[in-house]
């Protein structure tokens, strides 16, 4: 018995140190996984702000690229020529145009060689109108203006690659938006009124 006893005294005394190795290592096991989940916790923190840093700076990036910057005169003159293709059309031959437009020359330069058969003027020589006299009902002097101009007015830019346009003749005002597709000006939206 006492061969039994000492046994499980020996077992006893050598119990409490093995469940004391297990415990350390379960508890070693537990601070690891505990400052495991704090260093888990910390990297996904970390990699949250780095993505939502990168989210800012490509928004912002995108929305710089969208602005409209500045308005160049080369993009107005290839636009207003686009605009300005109906109106001219419809002139007979021999005809004097005056153009208005805010790039002047720059425009007439690039009209005149697309339409020969008209002689395109600026507006500033322009003849004043004297064809007929307004009475005092009359709340507009369109219907007294001669058919001898096209107006062209850049309105704004709202995107990159797209513009807004004025355009008006003695009878019609319209607006166009136009955009630069693979470097060509189109026409998206057209509003015309009969003045």
């Amino acid at each position: 018995m006492r061969g039994l006893l000492g046994a499980a005294g020996a077992w006893g005394q050598r119990a409490p140190a093995a469940l004391d190795g297990r415990l350390c290592a379960a508890a070693h096991f537990i601070v690891r996984c505990q400052v495991g989940s704090a260093m888990s916790r910390t990297s996904a923190l970390v990699g949250a702000f780095i993505a939502g840093g990168a989210a800012a700076l490509l928004a912002l990036y995108i929305a710089l690229r969208m602005a409209p910057g500045v308005i160049m005169a080369d993009d107005m003159v290839d636009a207003m020529m686009v605009v300005a293709d109906a109106p001219l059309s419809r002139f007979p031959h021999g005809s004097i145009v005056y153009v208005k437009s805010s790039v002047g020359p720059m425009l007439l330069e690039k009209l005149q060689p697309k339409y020969p058969s008209l002689k395109l003027m600026s507006y500033s020589a322009r003849p004043e109108d004297s064809g007929c006299v307004a009475d005092r009902s009359s709340l507009s002097k369109a219907a007294c203006e001669r058919d001898d101009f096209i107006k062209l007015e850049v309105l704004s830019s709202p995107t990159r690659r797209s513009m807004l346009l004025a355009v008006g003749t003695s009878k019609t005002f319209g607006q166009l938006l136009l955009v630069k597709v693979l470097g060509e000006w189109r026409v998206i939206v057209e509003r015309s009124y009969v003045v």
